[in-house]
């Protein structure tokens, strides 16, 4: 059972499966109404997650990019297309963090948390701001994966009499 809610955890802070991946497996790997809902909280947890770890990776690289050891092809490119993002974020700036948490919001790949904060990130929003609409994001993610993969599940039993 541990090694499962583990897994239901790291699944939820991958990049690729995020809480998408977490919920499927939980509601796949469950044996008991309790396990399944210390599943799907663990996965909504290490989901919750990925934000403050997504910002730090990112200043790690920032730093890197930064450094006088970087080739310089690769130091230009790295701020023209940092500067091009800020520049874009002023059109954006009031709506920015409703579209975020939207965007975050919609259980499809590559919208999830991990590209909600590069996407912060790279327009230059407020951090603690940013957060607080990817989390919103994931929350509004995480029941809607729920609902439907429940939901689903009904309607297989139903059908198929299971």
């Amino acid at each position: 059972m541990w090694s499962n809610m583990l897994l239901a955890f790291i699944l939820g802070l991958l990049p690729i499966s995020e809480i998408r991946g977490g919920v499927l497996y939980v509601f796949a790997s469950s044996k008991s109404p309790i396990e399944l809902l210390v599943g799907l909280l663990l996965s909504l947890s290490g989901n919750l997650l990925v934000p403050f770890l997504a910002y730090g990776v990112l200043d790690l690289l920032d730093h890197a990019f930064r450094s006088k050891y970087t080739p310089l092809v690769i130091k230009k490119a790295y701020l023209l297309a940092l500067d091009y993002g800020r520049r874009r974020a002023g059109s954006v700036s009031g709506k920015g963090y409703l579209a975020l948490a939207l965007f975050v919001s919609v259980p499809l790949p590559v919208t999830g948390a991990w590209t909600g904060t590069l996407v912060a990130y790279v327009l230059g929003l407020d951090r603690r701001k940013s957060t607080i609409a990817i989390e919103l994001g994931v929350l509004i993610a995480a029941t809607i994966v729920t609902l439907v993969v429940a939901l689903g599940l009904e309607v297989l039993r139903r059908v198929f009499l299971l």
